[in-house]
């Protein structure tokens, strides 16, 4: 099983800056430099430009991720802690919870044994 990214229609989500060879521009830690907003923000584009330089990063520009929400260290630790016992790792994806409830339908119609 693989990971797929689904494309939202989102009204918010995060910049991130974005190096000229398409990798996202990060700390020593791995963490992304993003800044929450708006499609079309020029404030937030502007701001996230400026922070890349003062970086040192000011090759690449600022991509907008729709639906895409900043994840603390600890938020994330629980949510790999949820998928490892195999629940949903966030208890508010709705869009997991409607494909859970759609996958447990198809399950019960076709017969399969959840009980190993």
């Amino acid at each position: 099983m693989g990971i797929r990214a689904v494309e939202s229609n989102a009204s918010w989500g995060i910049y991130v800056w974005m190096k000229n060879n398409g990798k996202p521009f990060t700390d020593g830690d791995g963490n992304v430099m993003n800044i929450p907003g708006r499609p079309f923000e020029i404030d937030k584009m502007n701001a996230i430009t400026q922070a890349a330089r003062h970086y040192g990063a000011p090759d690449g520009n600022p991509k907008f991720l729709a639906g895409v929400q900043r994840v603390s260290d600890m938020r994330a630790s629980e949510e790999r802690g949820r998928m490892a016992e195999g629940y949903i790792a966030s208890e508010t994806d709705i869009g997991a919870w409607a494909d859970a409830q759609r996958a447990y339908e198809r399950a019960q119609k076709e017969g399969w044994d959840y009980d190993g």
